[in-house]
């Protein structure tokens, strides 16, 4: 039985076979001619499709590379274009005012005038530093009785940003003195076409030494501070005409002794500045007694809009007290005005009120500013040149532009030695 199952089994394979052979043999046809060139074909085309995807991205990477680079280059340009802009920031800036004008003096000769105050700047690229200097080339003047043509340097310093808070220089700086001479003096600011008496006679203006000065803020509101040490002025001693006198223009030192002094102001608002001033020093010549000068001052500024009066009004003042220690001068009467003493206490300053319709529509009404100055100067009767004076001063501006004004003002003129001199100034101010 088992021997006949076997010999079943290997005839029925051996019938199958010759069909699976024929099925075999047919999956396994030869590749034609045109079969094989077709296939070569298509990987090919796939290969050179391949190729140009790669050259596009290759292409498209170059390309935006390149873009970046000329992105970069041109904001470099812009950069640099708006860094040479920049005024006083970096580079070299030439700036400054000049005026013109016209001084009619009761019981004087008329006389016409003329000025010019470069200001040159240089800042180091890439520096916290910062050079100044600074000086006025006038002929005639405002004052009448003003020398012929000056030359006077008013600045040359130093400085440097040590941070936000805090800057720090040398050299011939404008003293932080009250507020005129630091903020409002330049004949395009200045809204009066002439100087404050107390602050032509006895305010410093510029002094050698050196400096620091910042601001702190607290809050809404902002401190300020100055802090200095100079030669300081010097105590006139031999003139007959001036004796008592401190001279702010000589800025070579008469002894050892060193002037100190500083101002602090706030800033309660934006357009409110309040402020105290004080300098120290002993400017009397070697030889000569000892004089102790102390100087004072306060002032105050406030420029508020006011929509219900349509315009902007500016309310300055300050006030300077100067005290210097009793001494006799022309003790032998070898100078021809001695033995004289007296109390060498001196003290002004002023008070100004101004008034621009800058909310209105007439352009020549809004460019007109109406002013009204009050200033007082009182020097020891008993002095060389001693004299009560107080002014009031009435002017009208006209703003051709916010760096040129135009300026006439009266001034009725009192005193109590000297003959009253009543005066009418015209004067142009430009910045430059």
């Amino acid at each position: 039985m088992y021997k006949v199952l076997l010999g079943i089994c290997v005839v029925g394979l051996f019938l199958l076979s010759p069909a699976w052979g024929q099925d075999n043999a047919n999956d396994q046809q030869p590749v034609s001619r045109k079969e094989f060139e077709e296939l070569k074909k298509d990987n090919a085309e796939m290969k050179q499709e391949l190729a140009d995807l790669k050259k596009q991205q290759t292409e498209q990477a170059s390309t935006a590379d390149q873009d970046a680079q000329d992105y970069d280059k041109q904001l470099k340009e812009i950069q640099d274009a708006v860094d040479k802009e920049r005024p006083g920031l970096e580079g070299l800036v030439i700036a400054g005012d000049a005026n013109f004008g016209y001084n009619a003096q009761v019981k004087s000769d008329s006389t016409f005038f003329a000025d010019v105050s470069p200001l040159i700047l240089w800042q180091p690229t890439d520096s916290h530093f910062l050079i100044e200097a600074a000086f006025d080339l006038g002929i005639g003047g405002a004052d009448i009785n003003s020398e012929t043509s000056t030359l006077t340097v008013n600045l040359a310093d130093i400085s440097y940003d040590v941070c936000d808070y805090l800057t720090i220089g040398a050299g011939l700086f404008a003293v932080p003195f009250g507020q005129y001479h630091n903020h409002f003096d330049p004949p395009w600011i200045d809204k009066f076409p002439d100087d404050p008496l107390a602050f032509d006679a006895i305010a410093p203006i510029s002094e050698v030494g050196a400096f620091a000065k910042g601001a702190i803020p607290s809050g809404t509101t902002r401190w300020t501070y100055d802090v200095y040490v100079a030669n300081g002025p010097n105590l006139i001693t031999d003139d007959s005409n001036a004796a008592g006198q401190l001279n702010f223009n000589d800025y070579t030192d008469l002894n050892g002794n060193k002037a100190v002094g500083g101002r602090i102001g706030f800033l309660p608002f934006y357009d409110m500045e309040m402020g105290y001033s004080l300098q120290y020093s002993m400017p009397n010549p070697d030889g000569f007694p000892n004089v102790h000068a102390f100087m004072q001052a306060v002032d105050f500024h406030f420029k508020p809009i006011v929509k219900a009066l349509s315009g902007q009004f500016d309310f300055a003042g300050e006030w300077i007290w100067s005290s210097l220690t009793p001494v006799t001068y022309d003790p032998t009467g070898a100078l021809g005005f001695g033995p004289l003493t007296f109390n060498n206490y001196r003290q002004g300053g002023y008070v100004s009120l101004g008034s621009r319709p800058t909310e209105v529509d007439n352009k020549i009404l809004r460019n007109l500013e109406f002013l009204c100055r009050f200033d007082s100067l009182q020097t020891p009767i008993a002095s060389p040149g001693g004299e009560h004076e107080s002014r009031w001063t009435f002017g009208i501006d006209y703003w051709v532009t916010p760096y040129c004004v135009v300026k006439s003002a009266y001034e009725i003129d009192q005193r109590q030695v000297a003959q009253d001199q009543n005066d009418f100034i015209f004067q142009v101010g430009i910045g430059l």
